[in-house]
């Protein structure tokens, strides 16, 4: 990793973890622990807000340079490095991963302590540092990963659960490792065209690779979920395309997300890109009529609504 990228990484609050993982304490636990405000995770999932925590396992390794991610890429410090190959020795096994996940949460949790003067409830500080759920995204892409499975089922030795997010250009990986409790796959374009321009693969085969995990997606025997990550301008149009992508993976659950004018996002993109939640509501109803699931939930602060396969949701435990 570049210097210039680790002191980046470390100035926006990150905690590194070997020479490629990465931890990040969530606004919302923090939200959660001082105000008992809640993510949409815990509104639409159960996910215990003060509980969750957000990691990756290859902070700099991504397949695409998305206009809308507010992690950073070389074209914004002015570096360059290899965003695509992982090897073996280069990154934490997942044992000493998961460890280290832990350890920086612990570390990011000092300053709530109801005991050294916090206004935190202390049940829920306690709680705080044991975590049960652990959402493996954060930045970079999980699926470069060489040991994402052994990482789920390490997860899920631990007792807890885990959501897994990728932008799935890799088909090959995800029909292979351990399922994860809810797998996310991310949609952020209608058509080849779009995802070219917005996404920036680097594989010329990107949008074919997109398709294959789509189909895939039905076969897998997890929670499954479409990402939709709008951006005004950008991509926020042909919603039967969307529909027909969709429709072809089957998932449980629909996302329609707004994108947010944060991190490095901001040097490529302006706030006039982030929607409004009345448009988000709006991509949704068209959605739903379209795919025929339900508009289940929404939550304005985050501009994301839930759209569901079934009327009944089953809350995770």
């Amino acid at each position: 990793m570049p210097e210039t990228l680790r002191s980046k990484l470390l100035s926006q609050g990150y905690h590194l973890l070997g020479s490629r993982g990465a931890f990040k304490a969530c606004q919302w636990q923090k939200k959660s622990l001082l105000n008992d405000d809640v993510c949409y995770k815990q509104r639409f999932y159960g996910i215990e807000s003060h509980r969750c925590l957000q990691m990756t396992p290859v902070v700099d390794k991504c397949s695409q340079s998305c206009e809308f991610c507010w992690r950073v890429t070389p074209a914004d410090i002015g570096s360059a490095w290899d965003q695509v190959e992982v090897t073996e020795d280069e990154v934490l096994e997942p044992r000493a991963l998961m460890d280290a996940v832990l350890t920086a949460n612990l570390r990011s949790l000092g300053g709530y302590n109801p005991q050294a003067g916090a206004i935190v409830s202390e049940k829920k500080y306690r709680e705080a540092r044991e975590p049960k759920h652990m959402a493996i995204s954060l930045a970079g892409e999980p699926t470069l990963y060489p040991f994402l499975s052994e990482f789920i089922e390490e997860v899920h030795s631990r007792g807890m659960t885990s959501f897994l997010v990728t932008n799935g250009l890799h088909p090959s990986v995800l029909g292979e490792i351990a399922l994860p409790t809810q797998l996310y796959v991310t949609l952020a374009a209608p058509d080849r065209k779009t995802h070219r321009e917005l996404c920036r693969p680097s594989s010329s085969n990107a949008w074919s690779q997109l398709q294959q995990t789509q189909e895939l997606l039905g076969s897998l025997s997890c929670r499954r979920a479409n990402r939709l990550t709008m951006v005004e301008g950008k991509n926020m149009f042909r919603p039967r395309a969307y529909a027909d992508l969709i429709l072809s993976g089957e998932p449980d659950f629909i996302e329609v997300k707004g994108y947010m004018f944060l991190g490095s996002s901001r040097g490529r993109l302006s706030p006039q890109n982030a929607p409004s939640h009345r448009a988000i509501r709006s991509f949704s109803e068209k959605l739903a009529a379209l795919t025929g699931y339900y508009l289940q939930d929404e939550q304005a602060e985050s501009r994301v609504t839930l759209l569901s396969r079934s009327k009944q949701i089953k809350k995770i435990q």
